[in-house]
């Protein structure tokens, strides 16, 4: 047996401003429009033009959207996923970056030539191409025969140095794969919310029809509407 509560005052303040997602959405017109040709219901509410025809037109443009919705939420996670490999993929790159720099400023300290070859005084920048032109500059410097001679007295070896060039050519992949995802994480949320667009009033107009024509609340219940 079902044991009914009685929201308390902080309850219902939550449930007034509660935003509704779209996946709750979806979820309560798929109730609605699933339940809108009960015999109890749909002679009713056929009176106001809410045909099987016209309940089944509902209802494809719902199947429609629920496959948009979850091509978005697909390709909103699949940029998400790239987006984390990039960003840790740059956060390993610049912890070497400035550690080979810190150790260089120590080992070229009063060598201005090499400082300025290697830009040792420069600020480590934010703004990603900044930084990217910096770190790039840096190991094609570090990269020249006659300054690895020197370097490799620290451990900056071709092998180090190699290492890191060849992880600053998977973070520009994924750099460009990120672009890409994110281009098509906005096709897929503006396609969605088209659909939705399109569908959300044909619903809400049925509800509001129902709310006017269905007597017994237990009838709106069937089609997941709540009264006050």
């Amino acid at each position: 047996m079902e044991t009914k509560t009685t929201a308390t005052t902080d309850e219902k303040k939550v449930s007034k401003s509660h935003y509704e997602t779209i996946d709750e959405k979806i979820t309560k017109m798929k109730v609605t429009f699933d339940n809108a040709t009960l015999p109890e219901i749909f002679t009713v509410m056929v009176t106001v033009g809410y045909t099987a025809e016209k309940i089944d037109g509902m209802k494809n443009s719902l199947n429609d959207l629920i496959l948009l919705n979850a091509n978005q939420v697909k390709e909103s996670a699949e940029q998400s996923a790239e987006q984390t490999k990039f960003d840790n993929k740059r956060k390993e790159i610049n912890t070497l970056f400035n550690t080979h720099r810190g150790m260089l400023r120590i080992f070229f300290k009063g060598n201005d030539p090499a400082y300025k070859t290697l830009q040792l005084n420069v600020e480590n920048p934010t703004a990603y191409g900044n930084w990217n032109q910096l770190v790039t500059r840096f190991y094609v410097q570090l990269a020249k025969p006659d300054m690895l001679e020197q370097t490799s007295a620290v451990a900056i070896t071709q092998q180090v140095v190699n290492a890191q060039q060849q992880a600053l050519t998977e973070l520009n992949a994924l750099k460009d794969s990120i672009i890409k995802e994110s281009g098509d994480a906005v096709g897929a949320t503006h396609a969605r919310d088209v659909a939705y667009d399109e569908l959300y009033p044909l619903y809400s107009d049925y509800v509001k029809y129902a709310k006017l024509l269905l007597p017994d609340a237990s009838l709106l219940k069937m089609l997941g509407v709540t009264t006050k």
